[in-house]
């Protein structure tokens, strides 16, 4: 069904992602806090069941290669450029829906966050130098 829809390197991409989040889930589901919280407990136990079955799923459509480990190169790049991604969140402009957002954060915690950045970037870009295996 996939055949053509993805370049080697999207395939690769994707699988990757894919993996990390699958292992991310599943370290979740060992929390003995979910079990011995009750119903809230039970409802997260069933969100993280269906999460990894859609990922699951988003995998056999696509016809990805089921990985049982991530390279070490792989999981630095992708949790780097991952948390790049997510830093962009904690910028000053955007914490306004947490609460009043001072008038001075800004200028205190967006270059700490350029910064931040930058050197996930550089933490990608030099994992792909690692042996793939």
């Amino acid at each position: 069904m996939s055949a053509g829809l993805l370049t080697h390197n999207q395939e690769r991409r994707l699988a990757t992602h894919l993996r990390l989040l699958l292992d991310d889930l599943d370290t979740l589901a060992t929390l003995p806090e979910l079990s011995r919280s009750g119903d809230s407990g039970r409802r997260v136990l069933g969100l993280l069941d269906e999460t990894r079955a859609a990922a699951r799923e988003l995998r056999s459509a696509l016809d990805l290669p089921e990985e049982q480990g991530t390279q070490p190169a792989r999981r630095v790049v992708a949790t780097a450029e991952v948390w790049a991604v997510r830093v962009e969140d904690l910028r000053a402009r955007r914490l306004g829906a947490y609460g009043e957002v001072h008038p001075d954060l800004g200028a205190t915690l967006d270059p700490r966050l350029d910064h931040l950045r930058r050197t996930l970037v550089a933490l990608a870009e030099a994992a792909t130098g690692l042996p793939e295996r």
